[in-house]
């Protein structure tokens, strides 16, 4: 083997051993933003379902708002359902004598 042989070839392995270092940097690299990637689906999936969560309050609450209507007229039921239940009283009343 010549010299200009043998220096060829300390080159070849040093950029061999380059690429080897190289590749196992980025394959740590690809593996971190694998686990970065799991991290960030887990907290779309929790947000996703909060989100459900809220959304099924939120219609909940403008379905009693929606039944309940303005506070004026939310008192005027209370009003007649308490004179309703008033007046089944006195019939109970009338049915015990």
């Amino acid at each position: 083997m010549t010299e200009n042989e043998y220096r060829l070839l300390v080159v070849f392995e040093d950029r061999i051993r380059e690429l080897i270092r190289l590749y196992d940097e980025k394959k740590h690299h690809i593996e971190a933003l694998k686990k970065s990637l799991k991290e960030k689906d887990e907290i779309i999936r929790q947000n996703k379902q909060a989100i459900e969560a809220l959304q099924a309050k939120y219609t909940a609450l403008h379905t009693a708002c929606r039944l309940a209507g303005d506070e004026g007229e939310f008192q005027n039921v209370r009003k007649r359902v308490d004179k309703l239940v008033r007046e089944l009283g006195i019939c109970i009343d009338m049915i015990k004598e």
